[in-house]
């Protein structure tokens, strides 16, 4: 009987080592390319790189953040244990990805615009909508950087009152194209405004859901 023992197969190991993934690392992974977008756009705004190269960069920065969000999918599938909740987890990744993604669709609405290598330069209100977003972007990433702790949900708090002076500029944007007497100029301020506006939606919403994951598990 000693012998028969001796020959039973070895259970898997895997059994009892479930295993667990540093999805909040790889969260922060994504994160690294919001923050990497954004200041492509800040530099855009200000004059400081090209559209046609602005526009090549991010949408290198959205591939790469595709890739990012779809391996933190798969770890969360695949962990045992999140830090936090799974469901958290793929909303936050999924709503980082609407960052990059609404950075990339502004950069190339403004390329579209471009008549060989001359393209329609940001004009103040632009410039003005974009540095609130970063500004507000900053507390943001902070927030992300403290989960799971409770310093997360200030930190989303923050970001979401440093959104009120991207709707200003928005509605001043907005208001001062009544003064635009191209119409042709208007309309492509307009989109830029538009796609811009939903740069901030894209931001408000993983703030929100930055705050959502801290308050439910208190």
């Amino acid at each position: 009987m000693g012998g028969d023992l001796m020959r039973w197969p070895r259970l898997p190991t895997s059994w009892f080592l479930p295993r667990s993934f540093d999805v909040l690392g790889m969260l922060r992974a994504q994160l690294v390319l919001v923050e990497q977008g954004m200041r492509v756009l800040n530099r855009w705004g200000h004059g400081e790189v090209a559209t046609h190269d602005a526009s090549a960069e991010l949408r290198v920065v959205a591939e790469a953040a595709r890739v990012a969000r779809r391996d933190l999918h798969h770890a969360v599938r695949d962990s045992f244990s999140t830090p936090i909740e799974a469901e958290d987890l793929f909303e936050l990744g999924e709503r980082l990805g609407e960052i990059t993604e609404a950075g990339y669709a502004l950069i190339r609405e403004s390329e579209l615009s471009c008549s060989g290598p001359t393209c329609l330069a940001p004009d103040p209100y632009l410039v003005g909508l974009l540095d609130s977003l970063a500004d507000a972007a900053v507390p943001l990433a902070e927030g992300l950087r403290a989960l799971p702790g409770g310093a997360a949900a200030k930190y989303a708090d923050r970001a979401i009152e440093a959104l009120s002076g991207a709707e200003h500029a928005y509605r001043a944007a907005i208001a001062d194209l009544e003064n635009e007497p191209d119409v042709r100029r208007e309309l492509r301020r307009r989109e830029l405004y538009r796609r811009a506006e939903h740069l901030h939606a894209a931001i408000l919403r993983v703030a929100r859901r930055t705050g959502y994951s801290v308050y439910k598990s208190r």
